[in-house]
């Protein structure tokens, strides 16, 4: 990296994603982190909003190591979100996140003229030029997507789709710890299917390795495939830590029932649940702004899964409340976040890696039918079956 890019990188942290609102289906790409790029790209390029490039792959790198919850486990093609996350340990140091496409954009000055400036140049160096890339709807920074690529296999599953294979639904306690959500810590009783079960009901390759799990609103987060098949031990409830005991600082919710201090959580699966603590998900939707309500019809839940552990407080939590409990309760980002690799509204998931000649669907145009059908898309390395 040649010193202009990188005092660049330092001065933009990680969060200079091309993410922004969509018109088609009601889609658009994740939002967190909110950035005047969105309306400069879907400006100049307003037929990829609702495509498989409305979101942050668009100028983000997606690197090759091992997934969120499994640090020690084999490599795999992360999300885009996740290879952020991991190049920057999720914001405490600066580090290059762009792909070519992203950094000729920032290297041409990050602004509205900058796209038109690169369009005549190859930036991924896979013989189309940005502007071929992008009137074809493929990706400028990944080689990987082209337009001689057909899409590739894909497979619509329904709730009663799944049930109408047999796959089986589990009930299982999980506690998920957070950063700084309002929600807070929460001991939650959760009814779905493995995840596992669902990919392989609808036609998991046996070379499948990974699989990025999509919301509605463009977030994204990887697991191996070794990881769904695994099942995770869990800590002991902790009581005591929500608003009936602490008041405003409280910040546990203990939504499942028979919780008992010291005696250690059933082992858990990565589920795709449907309901918590006995109601389904209210339908998902997004807002003016492109932020998500609710969480269904289905929500991605992982246990802790290297350091099961207590709760911590919010790192957004007053002084006086951190003054109130106990310093081991004070928030750590030395504890697993599983919250981080929980996903709500999920409407998609792309398995990895995608069969030879083929490339991304258009999966943001499957879901707004997939909230309200009660359904997801998957596609990439599976094998559907046709049915009679």
């Amino acid at each position: 990296m040649n010193g202009s890019v990188g005092k660049i990188f330092r001065a933009i942290g990680f969060i200079a994603a091309i993410i922004g609102p969509a018109t088609v289906a009601g889609i658009s790409a994740y939002k967190t982190h909110s950035e005047t790029d969105s309306g400069l790209f879907f400006s100049e390029y307003p037929h990829l909003a609702g495509t498989r490039m409305d979101g942050c792959q668009a100028c983000h790198l997606g690197i090759t190591a091992p997934p969120p919850g499994d640090s020690m486990g084999a490599a795999v093609p992360l999300s885009s979100c996740d290879s952020c996350h991991r190049i920057t340990d999720y914001g405490r140091k600066p580090g290059n996140t762009l792909n070519a496409y992203g950094i000729d954009y920032f290297k041409t000055g990050r602004n509205a003229s900058a796209f038109s400036a690169i369009a005549g140049m190859d930036s991924d160096g896979d013989g189309w030029t940005n502007a071929e890339e992008l009137a074809a709807q493929t990706n400028p920074g990944d080689p990987a997507g082209t337009q001689d690529r057909k899409p590739a296999p894909h497979i619509v599953v329904s709730f009663d789709d799944l049930v109408k294979k047999a796959v089986p639904i589990r009930q299982q306690t999980i506690f998920v710890n957070v950063s700084k959500s309002r929600d807070g810590d929460s001991y939650s009783s959760l009814r779905g299917f493995r995840l596992i079960d669902v990919l392989e009901a609808a036609g998991l390759s046996a070379q499948a390795a990974g699989v990025d799990v999509i919301s509605l609103d463009g977030y994204m987060t990887t697991f191996s495939v070794n990881q769904l098949r695994r099942r995770y031990p869990q800590a002991p409830p902790v009581l005591g830590l929500g608003a009936e005991t602490l008041g405003e600082c409280g910040w546990v919710r203990y939504g499942a029932p028979g919780l008992k201090e010291g005696l250690p959580l059933p082992d858990a699966d990565i589920l795709l649940s449907f309901e918590a603590n006995g109601e389904r998900y209210a339908p998902a939707s997004l807002n003016e702004q492109g932020r998500l309500k609710g969480s269904g019809p289905f929500r991605v839940v992982a246990p802790q899964m290297e350091n099961p552990g207590i709760p911590d407080i919010s790192s957004q939590a007053t002084a006086a409340c951190i003054a109130a409990v106990p310093e081991k309760f004070h928030y750590s980002r030395d504890y697993e976040k599983n919250s981080d690799y929980c996903v709500k509204a999920v409407v998609a998931l792309r398995v990895h890696p995608m069969p030879p000649g083929t490339m991304d669907i258009h999966w943001p145009q499957f879901a707004e039918k997939a909230v309200a059908g009660n359904s997801i898309v998957i596609f990439g390395a599976i094998d559907p079956d046709p049915g009679p």
